[in-house]
């Protein structure tokens, strides 16, 4: 006696969501970004894996120019390019929107 009132107590979004047209329809279609939310931000995958966030901020990339023709270089200038590049304020903005999730 008593499964069958509290069987019937669901609300009327869970009759309408349990009937499958009604999930098809609203699932599906222009209106489906609507229930599910924004859209997700792609990342830029040639920018993240160039460059890499650090504590402050900032961006940080392995120096260029040490593949070949190195000969030329004194060993100090080739030792230099050992250490990282931080990335300067006008790239932050872009590699900001390039790298959205890097925070």
């Amino acid at each position: 006696m008593l499964a069958g009132v509290f069987g019937s107590l669901r609300t009327a979004s869970q009759r309408l969501v349990a009937s499958s047209s009604f999930s098809q329809s609203i699932f599906s279609g222009p209106q489906a970004q609507a229930v599910r939310g924004m859209a997700k931000l792609k990342t830029h995958k040639g920018t993240a894996k160039r460059w890499k966030a650090i504590a402050n901020g900032l961006y940080q990339r392995r120096q260029i120019g040490l593949r070949h023709l190195n000969r030329r270089l004194t060993p100090d200038a080739r030792r230099g390019k050992h250490s990282p590049v931080v990335c300067t304020e006008g790239q932050k903005r872009h590699l900001d929107r390039l790298l959205p999730y890097s925070k």
